[in-house]
């Protein structure tokens, strides 16, 4: 039904799109949108994208602050909106941050699939959204994707057991689900 109504111009998409509330505006990197609103953006559905590459104990916890503020601002824009974050987090010890300020830093030596497994668990725990009396700082979906890479070489998705398996609720078909099943419960299409 959502594919629908994008197809007969009810709803549109947008990438990195200012939506605002009464009081301040923000970009979230993908929204979909009612068409016929005016020029402010009436968003259903929204997915604000984090990245967790290196300083994963600092990362993971401002990561975690960033998606309380991007919801509690989704849903101030429109309390039945269904606001989705995607948390990209780096398997590699052996990351460079390509800024010039980071290249001479030197890492301290730590259990990498540890830190990894523990950062997966922080945004596992984090509780979920599923009425619009709920929270506003709470997310409807989030999902969890694990990567390789070195700042150098092409990136590598992680699938094993470090990466949350597709029975996993923050697994990336899991979160589409959820959204899909929270969208047509409150919009109806």
């Amino acid at each position: 039904m959502l594919r629908a109504a994008l197809d007969a111009g009810q709803l549109k998409t947008r990438r990195n799109a200012e939506v605002r509330t009464r009081l301040a505006g923000r970009n979230i990197d993908f929204v979909i949108y009612e068409a016929d609103k005016g020029p402010l953006l009436s968003v259903r559905i929204s997915v604000e994208h984090k990245t967790i590459m290196a300083a994963h104990g600092k990362a993971r916890w401002n990561r975690y602050g960033d998606l309380i503020a991007y919801s509690n601002h989704a849903h101030n824009h429109r309390p039945d909106c269904v606001a989705g974050g995607i948390v990209v987090v780096n398997t590699s010890a052996t990351y460079e941050n390509p800024n010039g300020f980071a290249r001479a830093w030197q890492r301290p030596k730590f259990r990498m699939d540890k830190v990894v497994v523990d950062t997966v668990k922080i945004f596992a725990d984090m509780p979920l959204r599923g009425a619009v009396e709920e929270p506003n700082d709470q997310l409807e979906a989030i999902a969890v994707i694990v990567v390789d890479y070195d700042g150098a070489n092409p990136a590598k998705l992680v699938t094993g057991p470090l990466a949350p398996q597709p029975d996993s609720p923050i697994h990336y078909d899991s979160f589409i689900r959820r959204i899909s099943d929270l969208y047509l419960k409150r919009f109806g299409q």
